[in-house]
Parts: structure tokens; C-alpha cells; sequence
């Protein structure tokens, strides 16, 4: 489920979602990704029920400026690629977070930043407001406090609420950053509770809401997830990855990988490393298009660890499949 404030026109990302090549007519591949989705670190305040990070040995750490500026420097140089601030951690942690955030903006790049919202001050509103950050996107679990705190835990519904206030109120009727929440529910909080009155309520707020269910699959040996992997797998089915022919991922020690889903960083999964090799040669190497290959063009899952938990069972893009919307 997916709802605007003043329609699909006011996303700043409107463009990329009706580009040929975003979700329909993608392969070939295009010169260059449309996304680069950069982990400014992979540290987090939470511990989240449904999260990959609580089965992750990787090592805890941040990016260098130096490494962001070297993907700046070479995403500039190729138009309708955007940055997207996600990965395993909390970005707005990262020391030099805004640091990070203007050398992207400084280029022209668009940028679209993931965040819990707990670490989020009235000062980094600020230059995201003077920056012109293109989307600044809440991320929450739960249609109710009571869900959010389940799912999230060490978290408190009341400081999400009131930062996302600070952060509308701050930004008043200026139009960058575009506000937006994304939710992800169990399929018993979906049952138990009102997603039209969560959006509608939110949309006073923020401009763009969002509700998905939450995927349990990369988490399911995890004790405390197994009594609801019945009732969250039903109905999900695999289907061909459309990701490997629209992003790059790119962790925090700069290393590349085809898929943002392995929160350990296996040496299976990656391509390289920023500084080592350019992200336009990780983008067509051989072990790219053998994964475009093995699960963008088949539903050979099962060879690839990462892959073989992966359903799809987004619909919040669906409205942007149809062009002639």
C-alpha cells in the first residue's frame, strides 16, 4: 500500500520510477545503476525482531569521507544515478553523517536518505533542509506503538513520533527534503489493526506513507521469529530479482556487492572494492552479469545464499508498473 499527500507527481524520485528500465523493460542493463546504496555504517541503536543484524559477525565500523567522496566523484559523472544512505546500521550515527550528506548533495546527486528517526536532531534537519536532501525516509515496523515496540526493540514510539513532528515543522511549506514513512507489518499486526488510519493520520505529517509485510525469511533460524514464519510465509513466491539490473551496494569498508540482503558481506556476494576497482567495471564484471544470469533472468535462488530466502512480496510500487497512469 502506497499514499501520497498531493500525488505521485510530488516524489522527487517520480522521475526514476517512470524511467525505462525502473521494474519493467531493465535488461540489457543500463550504462550505470540508477541507485547506489551507500552504508555510512553498519552500527545501530536497535534490536529489531525482524532484523538481519542479529545474526551478523561482520565487524562494526564507518565509512571514510574519503571513500564516500570517491563514489561521489564517479557517480557525478553519469546522469540518473542517485544515492540512496541505507545498509546494515543506523546512518544519522555515523560521526560525520552531514559531512557525508553534503559532499553528496555539493555534486548534484540525488539522495535519498533511510533513518529509524532516533538520532535525528533539529541541527542535521537543518542543513538536510539547506542541503535540499531530495527524500528523507522514515523506516518503522507496526501500524500501533504497541507493534512498533515489539518489532522494535530499544525503541520508543514516542521519540519516532516526536522527531518526525520536529522534522515536518522544520521544514514547513518548503518542498526538500519530501518526508516519508515506511512500514513493514507481521500479517496478525495487519489483521489487528487499521492501515488507512496509520496513513491517514501520518499523512498530516509527512508526504508519502508506505506499508509492506515484513519478510521473516533471512531470520527465520532465529528462535524468537520462528512462531511467526508460518503465518508471514504464506503466499510468497520467488520470482526473478529485478535489483541486479537497477543497484550497487557498496558496505561500509567500501566493499561492493550485488545485494544489500547479506548482513555478513560474504566474499560470494561481492565484486570488489571502492578504490580497487571502478563501480562501472563492478557493474558489468562477469560475476554481475553471472548473477543477472542465475536470478534476474532465472530462479536460480538456490545457488547463492543471499538468494535463497528472497521472496518478493513488496506491492508499494506497484502504481508505477502501468506508465500510461
Amino acid at each position: 500500500m502506497l499514499r501520497y499527500r498531493r500525488g505521485p507527481e510530488s516524489d522527487p524520485f517520480y522521475w526514476l520510477y517512470h524511467s525505462p528500465g525502473w521494474l519493467t523493460d531493465y535488461d540489457p542493463p543500463r550504462e550505470f545503476p540508477f541507485w547506489l546504496n551507500l552504508e555510512l555504517t553498519n552500527r545501530c541503536q536497535l534490536d529489531c525482531f525482524f532484523c538481519s543484524r542479529q545474526s551478523s559477525t561482520r565487524p562494526l565500523g564507518d565509512i571514510s569521507l574519503e571513500t564516500v567522496a570517491r563514489i561521489v566523484e564517479e557517480a557525478a559523472a553519469h546522469k540518473e544515478c542517485g544515492l540512496r544512505l541505507t545498509g546494515w546500521g543506523e546512518p544519522l550515527l555515523h560521526p560525520q553523517a552531514g559531512e557525508a550528506v553534503r559532499l553528496i548533495k555539493k555534486a548534484g546527486l540525488p539522495l535519498k536518505i533511510y533513518t529509524n528517526g532516533l538520532a535525528l536532531t533539529p541541527e542535521l534537519m537543518d542543513l538536510f533542509i539547506e542541503l535540499e536532501v531530495d527524500d528523507l525516509q522514515f523506516s518503522m515496523q507496526g501500524l500501533t506503538p504497541e507493534q512498533y515496540e515489539f518489532n522494535r526493540r530499544r525503541s520508543s514510539y514516542a521519540r519516532l513520533r516526536h522527531n518526525i513532528e520536529m522534522a515536518a515543522a522544520r521544514r514547513g511549506n518548503r518542498a526538500r527534503p519530501f518526508l516519508s514513512v515506511l512500514t513493514s507489518v507481521l500479517a496478525d499486526e495487519a489483521r489487528a489493526a487499521d492501515p488507512e488510519a496509520f496513513m491517514d493520520d501520518l499523512l498530516t505529517l509527512v508526504d508519502k506513507v508506505a506499508v509492506d509485510l515484513t519478510n521473516l525469511n533471512f531470520v527465520a533460524e532465529v528462535d524468537r521469529v520462528k512462531p511467526f514464519l508460518d503465518r508471514q510465509s504464506g503466499g510468497l513466491s520467488r520470482g526473478r530479482c529485478v535489483d541486479v539490473f537497477l543497484a550497487l551496494e557498496i558496505k561500509h569498508d567500501g566493499l561492493i556487492q550485488f545485494c544489500g540482503q547479506d548482513a555478513n558481506a560474504l566474499e560470494e556476494h561481492s565484486l570488489g572494492r571502492v578504490g580497487e576497482i571502478s563501480l562501472a567495471e563492478a557493474w558489468h564484471s562477469p560475476k554481475m552479469n553471472a548473477q543477472r544470469e542465475r536470478v534476474g533472468r532465472g530462479l536460480g535462488h538456490e545457488a547463492m545464499a543471499v538468494c535463497r530466502n528472497c521472496y518478493h512480496n513488496t506491492t508499494k510500487y506497484d502504481v508505477f508498473k502501468n506508465k500510461d497512469e
